[in-house]
């Protein structure tokens, strides 16, 4: 960028590369620090209300832009009644889910689909159970590889992060704080197919306050 400071498009040229690689090298270090973080058990999961309706807008509005720089179908879909206050970590919600959405945009090729589904699952009077699926229309996994993608540091084959890049912590990181969360991760795949992610959480439910109601019966107005 130095060296062609004259030349505005070689310059715009060399200033997206130090963007994307900035931005790469930084979710490799904080991928890195969240994994240190875990094996030495200095992870707090909170217990914060949280919008979840804020929530999925936000998570949207990113994996939408990223899908459609890609050229990908992207899709949310809510199944059952979902409310919109939850008690929980909404900032390892965000990690986890961002984590399996990058996965599926990057392992789908231009023209296919990533649809992320949310259930309703079993509900009490103090907790509420989430499914979180991810689905996408990628490349798939290997039957014999779906317990190695978990492992900290691995990825499927040599070949996948040859093409795909990445440093094989996301998925671990993922397991690891779904796990510290009470909950769990599961996938299912076909090679040339497609995979599916599942993750399943429990949420403390928030009381609603409700308004006071009042009688205005003997209120006299001007229409």
């Amino acid at each position: 960028a130095q060296q062609n400071l004259s030349n505005p498009e070689k310059l715009s040229h060399c200033l997206r590369k130090i963007n994307l690689s900035s931005r790469h090298l930084l979710a490799l270090i904080n991928d890195v620090l969240d994994m240190s973080k875990i094996e030495s058990g200095k992870v707090d999961i909170k217990r914060q209300n949280f919008d979840f309706r804020v929530f999925m807008e936000g998570l949207n509005n990113v994996a939408f832009g990223q899908a459609q720089g890609k050229g990908i179908e992207f899709e949310t879909v809510f199944v059952g009644d979902i409310e919109e206050k939850l008690q929980g970590d909404s900032l390892r919600l965000n990690q986890i889910l961002m984590n399996l959405l990058s996965n599926a945009l990057k392992f789908t090729p231009r023209g296919g689909k990533v649809l992320l589904r949310v259930t309703s699952l079993n509900r009490t009077k103090e907790e509420c159970w989430l499914k979180f699926e991810v689905e996408d229309t990628g490349c798939g996994i290997a039957e014999e590889n779906f317990e190695k993608i978990f492992h900290a540091f691995e990825q499927e084959n040599a070949n996948v992060s040859h093409v795909y890049g990445g440093t094989g912590l996301g998925l671990s990181i993922s397991k690891r704080f779904t796990e510290l969360m009470g909950g769990k991760i599961a996938v299912d795949s076909r090679l040339g197919e497609g995979t599916v992610f599942t993750v399943t959480l429990p949420f403390g439910r928030v009381e609603e306050k409700t308004e006071k109601i009042r009688d205005y019966s003997g209120l006299h107005v001007l229409v």
